[in-house]
């Protein structure tokens, strides 16, 4: 670990750096994108600068280029998940924290054809419980919706 350190900071300098928004794409990124979607059998892959816009940016795109598609959110999910949900464009259904049935009832209430996905986190970052993703899954799978978490 430390050779790759030293060989690092003896190719590409040291410093206080930036984002990649700010500094811009480099061939480390590139080449990480690379290796990840290899690794998982994909044909591309993209990292985010911060776990917020991960779920903002995959859930904007997700729920926004899935025509009709309906979305089961939580409602005590973090800022991220919502701040992407809202630029979707999605119509969304918020269920009340952790409450299955309550979730199962609102599913119930869609077209069973209309894309559905339902959103949580698996451990709640504002107060640290988690989440019954089995159950979630469970739920979201009958009635032929995709789960994110």
């Amino acid at each position: 670990v430390l050779a790759a350190m030293k060989n690092a900071v003896d190719e590409c300098g040291a410093g206080s750096g930036g984002s990649r928004n700010i500094g811009g794409t480099n061939h480390y990124h590139v080449a990480l994108e690379a290796e990840l979607a290899a690794l998982h059998g994909k044909e591309d892959a993209v990292l985010f600068t911060s776990g917020y816009l991960a779920n903002e940016g995959a859930l904007s795109v997700l729920a926004g280029r899935i025509d009709d598609c309906a979305v089961f959110s939580d409602q005590l999910n973090h800022a991220s998940i919502i701040d992407g949900l809202r630029h979707s464009g999605a119509e969304k259904f918020i269920y009340r924290h952790n409450d299955c049935a309550h979730l199962e009832k609102l599913l119930s209430g869609v077209d069973r054809q209309r894309p559905k996905l339902v959103v949580t986190e698996s451990v709640h970052s504002m107060r640290g419980d988690i989440a019954p993703l089995a159950e979630i899954a469970d739920i979201a799978k009958r009635y032929g919706a995709v789960t994110f978490v």
